[in-house]
């Protein structure tokens, strides 16, 4: 069988997630976009059967290169590999018509079941007529970045681990290891990037996401504690009190009173003076 010709765009920041993964070079003859700004030049000059964007933390740059390749080759299936697990994200590749949102590691399942797809739609382009060019301007999401900062790319994979883990206990040196870094140089690492420690930071995302809870007006306290990682309440309480200055119960009253008078989510951030996990310059 004929493997489908792929081309990959990469637009990928961290080093360690710049390889393209076996299950893709396996499976199709893959093209390496020499440089993103020659997109169209090499898709007007090929035959291509797939586009795919590696874009490991993405932000409104390469969110809008993949857009207007979209909106220019509306026939070209286009597949988006991330490392982002962001419903939202997912939400805005397939209004924006991507064929297939993929978050790495991708496994063989995962991707046979779009490498079936790609086939299809190879096999019935032939028989369509061609598309007219769209003009879908899908919004990108808000937690998006303007653009991501180099310097802060090493760091962002223990941001991105929090997001997901903070529920559950979270070590140091698990995360550190994610980062390629030891423990000690990871530990220093963050608190010269971020001005506080890694464990801190676990503790003001935890306090963050229990705010968010806080907002409706039937949430339970203990309930809220648990959820985002707390073993006990009254410890839950103390915590809270000691980075937003008041008690879980009287941060609810405030916060109803607060969106009632149009105050931004960014309050929270703000009270918190928390990191942006999005890395945003």
């Amino acid at each position: 069988m004929i493997k489908p010709r792929l081309f990959w765009v990469d637009l990928t920041l961290s080093v360690k997630h710049a390889e393209l993964p076996a299950v893709f070079t396996e499976s199709c003859e893959v093209e390496i976009c020499p440089d993103a700004s020659q997109i169209n030049n090499f898709i007007d000059r090929n035959s291509i059967d797939c586009i795919c964007f590696d874009i490991d933390y993405p932000d409104h740059r390469s969110l809008n290169l993949l857009r207007k390749t979209k909106m220019r080759y509306p026939q070209v299936p286009i597949l988006l590999l991330t490392l982002q697990h962001s419903e939202s994200l997912a939400v805005w590749a397939f209004r924006t018509r991507v064929l297939d949102f993929l978050v790495k590691p991708v496994t063989r399942g995962e991707f046979h079941r779009c490498l079936q797809t790609i086939r299809y739609v190879k096999k019935i382009t032939p028989n369509q007529r061609p598309r007219t060019q769209t003009d879908n301007v899908a919004p990108i999401p808000p937690e998006i970045p303007l653009t991501m900062r180099t310097d802060d790319v090493q760091l962002l994979p223990a941001l991105y681990f929090v997001k997901q883990n903070f529920r559950y206990k979270i070590r140091s040196e698990a995360v550190s290891d994610l980062c390629n870094m030891s423990p000690f140089r990871f530990s220093r690492s963050f608190r010269e990037q971020y001005g506080i420690t890694f464990q801190d930071y676990v503790v003001r995302y935890r306090i963050l996401e229990s705010c968010r809870l806080l907002e409706d007006p039937n949430a339970n306290i203990t309930d809220v504690a648990y959820a985002v990682g707390f073993n006990d309440a009254s410890y839950f309480s103390r915590t809270f009190r000691r980075y937003v200055g008041t008690t879980p119960s009287a941060f609810c009253t405030e916060q109803r009173d607060r969106l009632d008078n149009g105050s931004d989510a960014a309050y929270i951030r703000a009270i918190l003076n928390l990191p942006d996990d999005r890395a945003a310059s």
